[in-house]
């Protein structure tokens, strides 16, 4: 038998394509296989294959025998898929892999420099630990931590042209915090995050003006992470017993901190 292979870590929808015009040249079919490592299991990227060929009967996932034939499939969007651009994924996998979290610390990886992605997992890691300790979605908590800084790195001309077609009132503000409004912007766009509570949390992680207990959450762990170089104690001790307090003490000391270094009022 002929089984068409690759990683599929995870399949993309140009994969797809190319399993489907198989079909349609031979009128057979089409059996495919994963093979080699992945960021994900086999298993999982079995399931996401499963998944992604079932409105399509003559499709099938096999595990490979012995006496197989196998044709490697070429395609680069695996890769970018890892990257971000979700868009480019096969499309019955998409919110499996948005509910899930999958390739998130990839994402970041790649959109990110590494002080910047190393400072995202620990905001990622600090949300988390104040969801528990708030009975809240820490799996939510985390994804968000892992993606507030996503366009961190966008240069000012880049983020003033997004934001002059998608959002020309936040050009008022201070291109500093642009890149809360452009995160938001490019999560829609390629990685196809529509989750309210994800978006709006990172929407406000700068300014520190939301008002869910996930807004809170994001805004804090921003400023006590780890990796902070000042004291967060009483930071910490505040939000782990009220998240709208403890965003209330961050965010008046942030504005004392930018009063007494650069002599502005907020």
């Amino acid at each position: 038998m002929i089984v068409y292979t690759a990683p599929f870590d995870p399949i993309t929808d140009d994969e797809l394509q190319q399993l489907k015009n198989y079909h349609k040249q031979t009128r057979k079919p089409i059996a495919l296989a994963i093979v080699g490592d992945g960021i994900l299991s086999s298993s999982k990227r079995k399931k996401l294959c499963m998944r992604a060929c079932n409105p399509y009967r003559y499709l099938h996932v096999v595990d490979i025998k012995q006496d197989d034939t196998c044709i490697a499939l070429q395609s680069e969007t695996e890769n970018e898929v890892r990257k971000g651009y979700f868009y480019l994924s096969a499309k019955g996998i998409r919110k499996i892999l948005l509910e899930n979290g999958y390739y998130f610390e990839e994402v970041t990886k790649a959109q990110c420099n590494p002080k910047r992605a190393a400072h995202s997992v620990r905001v990622a890691h600090t949300a988390f630990k104040l969801a528990r300790i708030h009975h809240l979605n820490k799996q939510l908590a985390y994804q968000m931590g892992l993606l507030h800084d996503v366009t961190k790195k966008m240069s000012d001309e880049e983020g003033n042209q997004l934001l002059s077609y998608f959002r020309p009132s936040v050009l008022k503000l201070d291109p500093a915090v642009w890149h809360s409004y452009t995160a938001v912007i490019w999560l829609k766009q390629n990685l196809c995050c529509y989750n309210k509570k994800i978006l709006r949390a990172i929407e406000h992680h700068t300014l520190g003006d939301g008002k869910s207990a996930y807004d809170h959450i994001l805004y804090i762990a921003d400023k006590i992470e780890p990796g902070r170089h000042y004291d967060v104690t009483m930071h910490t001790k505040i939000a782990e017993r009220n998240l709208k307090q403890g965003a209330e003490y961050v965010l008046a000391d942030a504005k004392k901190y930018i009063l007494e270094k650069e002599g502005k009022h907020v």
